[in-house]
Protein backbone atom coordinates (compact mmCIF):
# COMPACT_ATOMS: atom_id res chain seq x y z
CA UNK A 1 0.00 0.00 0.00
CA UNK A 2 1.41 3.84 -1.05
CA UNK A 3 2.49 5.42 1.59
CA UNK A 4 1.37 9.51 1.29
CA UNK A 5 2.87 12.15 2.34
CA UNK A 6 1.57 15.53 1.71
CA UNK A 7 3.72 18.36 0.29
CA UNK A 8 1.46 21.41 1.67
CA UNK A 9 0.11 21.46 4.80
CA UNK A 10 -2.96 24.09 4.45
CA UNK A 11 -5.42 26.20 1.69
CA UNK A 12 -3.79 29.57 1.74
CA UNK A 13 -6.02 31.21 -0.80
CA UNK A 14 -8.48 31.27 -3.85
CA UNK A 15 -8.57 33.51 -6.72
CA UNK A 16 -12.14 33.94 -8.24
CA UNK A 17 -13.37 36.55 -11.55
CA UNK A 18 -16.07 38.04 -10.78
CA UNK A 19 -18.53 40.40 -13.14
CA UNK A 20 -19.47 42.55 -10.55
CA UNK A 21 -16.40 43.17 -8.37
CA UNK A 22 -18.11 45.89 -6.30
CA UNK A 23 -20.82 44.40 -5.32
CA UNK A 24 -18.95 41.07 -4.88
CA UNK A 25 -16.35 42.54 -2.90
CA UNK A 26 -18.51 44.33 -0.62
CA UNK A 27 -20.21 40.63 0.62
CA UNK A 28 -17.13 39.58 1.62
CA UNK A 29 -15.76 42.85 3.68
CA UNK A 30 -19.09 43.47 4.82
CA UNK A 31 -21.51 40.37 5.23
CA UNK A 32 -18.61 37.80 5.86
CA UNK A 33 -16.25 40.12 7.63
CA UNK A 34 -13.03 40.26 5.54
CA UNK A 35 -10.35 42.74 5.15
CA UNK A 36 -9.16 44.38 2.15
CA UNK A 37 -4.96 44.39 2.34
CA UNK A 38 -4.11 45.30 -1.28
CA UNK A 39 -4.93 46.01 -4.59
CA UNK A 40 -3.69 44.31 -7.62
CA UNK A 41 -3.09 44.78 -11.44
CA UNK A 42 -6.20 45.32 -12.96
CA UNK A 43 -8.58 46.22 -10.31
CA UNK A 44 -8.05 42.93 -8.36
CA UNK A 45 -8.29 43.37 -4.53
CA UNK A 46 -7.18 41.13 -1.73
CA UNK A 47 -9.12 39.76 1.25
CA UNK A 48 -8.34 38.68 4.13
CA UNK A 49 -9.96 36.67 6.98
CA UNK A 50 -8.18 38.16 10.06
CA UNK A 51 -3.98 37.12 9.83
CA UNK A 52 -2.49 36.21 6.52
CA UNK A 53 -1.96 39.02 3.56
CA UNK A 54 -5.03 36.90 1.50
CA UNK A 55 -7.49 34.80 1.39
CA UNK A 56 -9.54 35.40 -1.06
CA UNK A 57 -8.54 37.09 -4.31
CA UNK A 58 -11.05 38.96 -6.94
CA UNK A 59 -10.48 40.11 -9.83
CA UNK A 60 -12.78 41.96 -12.43
CA UNK A 61 -13.98 39.94 -15.54
CA UNK A 62 -17.38 39.33 -18.08
CA UNK A 63 -18.19 36.96 -15.98
CA UNK A 64 -17.70 34.58 -13.08
CA UNK A 65 -15.00 31.95 -12.79
CA UNK A 66 -11.95 30.40 -10.46
CA UNK A 67 -8.96 31.62 -11.82
CA UNK A 68 -6.34 29.73 -9.18
CA UNK A 69 -6.10 28.39 -5.76
CA UNK A 70 -3.21 28.76 -3.69
CA UNK A 71 -2.00 25.99 -0.72
CA UNK A 72 1.29 26.58 1.41
CA UNK A 73 3.88 24.34 1.18
CA UNK A 74 5.27 22.38 3.96
CA UNK A 75 8.73 24.43 5.52
CA UNK A 76 11.35 21.64 4.53
CA UNK A 77 10.15 22.28 0.34
CA UNK A 78 12.40 24.71 -1.30
CA UNK A 79 10.43 26.31 -4.13
CA UNK A 80 12.94 25.12 -6.70
CA UNK A 81 12.68 21.75 -5.99
CA UNK A 82 8.95 21.25 -5.58
CA UNK A 83 9.23 22.95 -9.15
CA UNK A 84 11.79 20.17 -10.56
CA UNK A 85 9.15 17.15 -9.29
CA UNK A 86 5.99 18.92 -11.00
CA UNK A 87 8.15 18.82 -13.97
CA UNK A 88 9.29 15.28 -13.47
CA UNK A 89 5.77 14.09 -12.92
CA UNK A 90 4.85 15.93 -16.24
CA UNK A 91 3.61 18.69 -15.34
CA UNK A 92 4.38 22.20 -16.30
CA UNK A 93 5.63 24.39 -13.37
CA UNK A 94 6.78 28.11 -13.85
CA UNK A 95 8.73 29.76 -11.17
CA UNK A 96 7.11 33.51 -10.42
CA UNK A 97 8.91 35.99 -8.13
CA UNK A 98 6.48 39.25 -7.10
CA UNK A 99 3.45 38.17 -8.75
CA UNK A 100 1.14 39.26 -6.39
CA UNK A 101 1.20 40.69 -3.03
CA UNK A 102 1.79 39.11 0.10
CA UNK A 103 4.03 36.64 -1.56
CA UNK A 104 7.70 36.61 -2.81
CA UNK A 105 8.07 33.47 -4.93
CA UNK A 106 5.42 30.96 -5.89
CA UNK A 107 5.25 27.80 -8.20
CA UNK A 108 2.26 27.86 -10.64
CA UNK A 109 1.05 24.40 -12.20
CA UNK A 110 -1.90 23.89 -14.33
CA UNK A 111 -3.44 20.54 -13.70
CA UNK A 112 -5.98 18.30 -14.69
CA UNK A 113 -9.07 19.59 -16.22
CA UNK A 114 -7.06 23.53 -16.71
CA UNK A 115 -7.54 23.37 -12.85
CA UNK A 116 -4.16 26.57 -12.00
CA UNK A 117 -2.78 25.90 -8.54
CA UNK A 118 -0.18 27.87 -7.13
CA UNK A 119 2.05 26.63 -4.00
CA UNK A 120 4.10 29.37 -1.81
CA UNK A 121 6.60 28.78 1.17
CA UNK A 122 5.95 31.84 2.76
CA UNK A 123 2.84 34.78 2.94
CA UNK A 124 3.27 38.23 4.81
CA UNK A 125 1.18 38.33 7.70
CA UNK A 126 -0.42 41.73 7.95
CA UNK A 127 -3.23 40.46 10.57
CA UNK A 128 -5.51 43.33 9.86
CA UNK A 129 -7.67 41.64 12.55
CA UNK A 130 -10.51 39.39 12.95
CA UNK A 131 -14.03 41.09 12.67
CA UNK A 132 -16.50 40.92 15.88
CA UNK A 133 -19.32 41.58 13.59
CA UNK A 134 -20.63 39.94 10.32
CA UNK A 135 -20.19 36.53 9.98
CA UNK A 136 -16.76 36.81 11.10
CA UNK A 137 -14.79 33.50 9.84
CA UNK A 138 -11.44 32.18 11.46
CA UNK A 139 -10.22 30.79 8.52
CA UNK A 140 -10.98 29.77 4.81
CA UNK A 141 -10.98 26.04 5.30
CA UNK A 142 -11.49 24.02 1.97
CA UNK A 143 -12.52 24.63 -1.67
CA UNK A 144 -14.76 22.49 -3.75
CA UNK A 145 -14.60 22.27 -7.67
CA UNK A 146 -16.27 20.61 -10.11
CA UNK A 147 -14.23 19.16 -13.27
CA UNK A 148 -14.70 16.66 -16.11
CA UNK A 149 -11.30 15.25 -15.49
CA UNK A 150 -12.59 14.64 -12.17
CA UNK A 151 -10.94 11.23 -11.63
CA UNK A 152 -7.35 12.84 -12.96
CA UNK A 153 -7.53 15.38 -11.01
CA UNK A 154 -7.92 13.30 -7.27
CA UNK A 155 -4.87 11.01 -8.63
CA UNK A 156 -2.88 14.43 -9.08
CA UNK A 157 -3.81 15.42 -5.66
CA UNK A 158 -2.77 11.90 -4.17
CA UNK A 159 0.35 11.15 -5.92
CA UNK A 160 1.68 14.04 -6.90
CA UNK A 161 0.56 16.12 -3.78
CA UNK A 162 0.29 13.06 -1.18
CA UNK A 163 -3.52 14.40 -0.23
CA UNK A 164 -4.79 11.31 1.66
CA UNK A 165 -8.52 10.46 0.72
CA UNK A 166 -11.38 10.65 3.25
CA UNK A 167 -14.48 9.53 2.38
CA UNK A 168 -16.52 9.96 -1.29
CA UNK A 169 -20.22 10.51 -1.89
CA UNK A 170 -20.82 7.86 -4.34
CA UNK A 171 -18.21 8.04 -6.64
CA UNK A 172 -19.34 11.61 -7.54
CA UNK A 173 -17.71 13.48 -4.89
CA UNK A 174 -14.54 12.75 -3.46
CA UNK A 175 -13.39 14.42 -0.18
CA UNK A 176 -9.23 14.53 0.14
CA UNK A 177 -6.68 16.48 3.32
CA UNK A 178 -3.27 17.12 3.59
CA UNK A 179 -3.87 17.81 7.04
CA UNK A 180 -6.02 16.62 10.30
CA UNK A 181 -9.35 18.22 8.64
CA UNK A 182 -11.69 16.10 7.21
CA UNK A 183 -10.93 17.63 3.71
CA UNK A 184 -9.26 20.64 2.37
CA UNK A 185 -10.70 19.94 -1.11
CA UNK A 186 -13.84 18.53 -2.86
CA UNK A 187 -13.33 17.40 -6.27
CA UNK A 188 -16.70 16.76 -7.80
CA UNK A 189 -17.07 14.78 -11.13
CA UNK A 190 -19.40 16.00 -13.74
CA UNK A 191 -19.02 17.66 -17.54
CA UNK A 192 -18.48 20.88 -15.91
CA UNK A 193 -15.13 22.91 -15.66
CA UNK A 194 -15.47 25.66 -12.70
CA UNK A 195 -15.71 26.18 -8.45
CA UNK A 196 -18.46 24.73 -6.85
CA UNK A 197 -18.16 26.19 -2.99
CA UNK A 198 -15.15 27.73 -0.85
CA UNK A 199 -15.59 27.19 3.01
CA UNK A 200 -15.18 29.14 5.87
CA UNK A 201 -15.08 27.69 9.35
CA UNK A 202 -16.84 29.77 12.37
CA UNK A 203 -15.37 30.32 15.73
CA UNK A 204 -17.80 27.71 17.40
CA UNK A 205 -21.55 26.19 16.39
CA UNK A 206 -23.30 29.19 18.61
CA UNK A 207 -21.75 31.55 15.56
CA UNK A 208 -24.21 29.49 13.16
CA UNK A 209 -26.85 31.34 14.22
CA UNK A 210 -25.55 34.44 14.78
CA UNK A 211 -24.02 34.44 11.06
CA UNK A 212 -27.21 33.52 10.04
CA UNK A 213 -28.50 36.41 11.56
CA UNK A 214 -26.01 38.35 10.46
CA UNK A 215 -26.52 37.16 6.86
CA UNK A 216 -30.22 38.22 7.32
CA UNK A 217 -29.09 41.41 8.32
CA UNK A 218 -27.25 41.74 4.78
CA UNK A 219 -29.92 40.68 2.85
CA UNK A 220 -28.55 37.34 2.51
CA UNK A 221 -30.64 33.98 2.72
CA UNK A 222 -29.94 30.87 3.43
CA UNK A 223 -29.95 27.93 1.14
CA UNK A 224 -29.25 25.22 3.06
CA UNK A 225 -28.69 24.20 6.81
CA UNK A 226 -27.34 25.05 8.86
CA UNK A 227 -27.56 21.35 9.44
CA UNK A 228 -24.87 17.99 10.06
CA UNK A 229 -23.29 16.25 7.24
CA UNK A 230 -22.55 12.78 7.27
CA UNK A 231 -19.41 12.84 5.20
CA UNK A 232 -17.06 14.67 7.23
CA UNK A 233 -19.86 15.61 9.61
CA UNK A 234 -19.45 19.64 9.81
CA UNK A 235 -22.54 21.11 10.75
CA UNK A 236 -23.01 23.38 7.60
CA UNK A 237 -24.87 26.45 6.39
CA UNK A 238 -24.72 27.66 2.65
CA UNK A 239 -25.50 30.93 1.07
CA UNK A 240 -25.01 32.40 -2.51
CA UNK A 241 -22.43 35.08 -2.76
CA UNK A 242 -23.27 37.68 -5.12
CA UNK A 243 -21.89 35.90 -8.47
CA UNK A 244 -24.38 32.91 -6.97
CA UNK A 245 -21.00 30.89 -5.87
CA UNK A 246 -21.80 28.97 -2.92
CA UNK A 247 -20.47 30.15 0.45
CA UNK A 248 -20.08 27.44 3.02
CA UNK A 249 -20.02 28.38 6.82
CA UNK A 250 -19.26 25.18 8.91
CA UNK A 251 -18.01 23.63 12.37
CA UNK A 252 -16.99 20.26 13.78
CA UNK A 253 -15.72 18.73 11.05
CA UNK A 254 -14.26 15.51 11.44
CA UNK A 255 -10.61 14.64 12.28
CA UNK A 256 -8.71 12.73 10.46
CA UNK A 257 -5.81 10.31 12.02
CA UNK A 258 -3.92 9.40 8.73
CA UNK A 259 -1.39 6.85 11.00
CA UNK A 260 -4.59 5.10 12.30
CA UNK A 261 -6.57 5.64 8.79
CA UNK A 262 -9.54 6.76 10.49
CA UNK A 263 -11.65 10.02 12.05
CA UNK A 264 -11.48 10.92 15.75
CA UNK A 265 -14.67 8.62 17.17
CA UNK A 266 -17.24 11.51 17.54
CA UNK A 267 -20.73 10.22 19.38
CA UNK A 268 -22.75 11.40 16.07
CA UNK A 269 -20.81 8.91 13.73
CA UNK A 270 -22.93 6.62 12.18
CA UNK A 271 -20.60 3.83 11.93
CA UNK A 272 -17.46 2.98 14.52
CA UNK A 273 -14.51 3.58 13.85
CA UNK A 274 -14.88 6.20 11.42
CA UNK A 275 -13.16 5.34 8.62
CA UNK A 276 -13.23 6.22 4.84
CA UNK A 277 -16.00 5.54 2.89
CA UNK A 278 -18.71 5.89 0.60
CA UNK A 279 -21.72 7.65 0.77
CA UNK A 280 -24.66 7.30 -1.12
CA UNK A 281 -26.51 10.68 -2.52
CA UNK A 282 -29.37 9.83 0.38
CA UNK A 283 -26.91 10.29 3.18
CA UNK A 284 -26.16 13.65 2.01
CA UNK A 285 -26.73 14.82 5.83
CA UNK A 286 -27.36 13.03 9.51
CA UNK A 287 -30.57 15.33 10.21
CA UNK A 288 -33.33 15.10 7.69
CA UNK A 289 -33.22 18.16 6.11
CA UNK A 290 -34.02 18.44 2.47
CA UNK A 291 -30.27 19.08 0.60
CA UNK A 292 -32.14 22.29 -1.61
CA UNK A 293 -29.26 22.05 -3.95
CA UNK A 294 -27.88 19.94 -6.72
CA UNK A 295 -24.46 18.71 -5.65
CA UNK A 296 -23.04 18.06 -9.16
CA UNK A 297 -24.77 21.89 -10.71
CA UNK A 298 -24.63 23.74 -7.34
Amino acid sequence: MKKFDPKVFRLGYVAMATADIERTKHHYLEAIGMAQTATGDGGSVFLSVGYDHHNIVLAPAERKALLHVGFELKPDIAIAEFAREARAFGLAATIKTDSQPGIAELVEIKGPGGNVLQFYGAMEAPAPGFKKTAVAPVRLGHVAVISPEGEKLVRFYREFLGFWYTDDIQGIATFLTCNRDHHVLNVVNAPDSRLHHIAFELKDTAYHAVAADSLRSAGVNQLWGPSRHTAGHNIAGYHYDPDKLIVELYTEMDQFIPELGLHEPRPWHEHLPMRPRTWQLSELNAWGAEFSFNLAQG
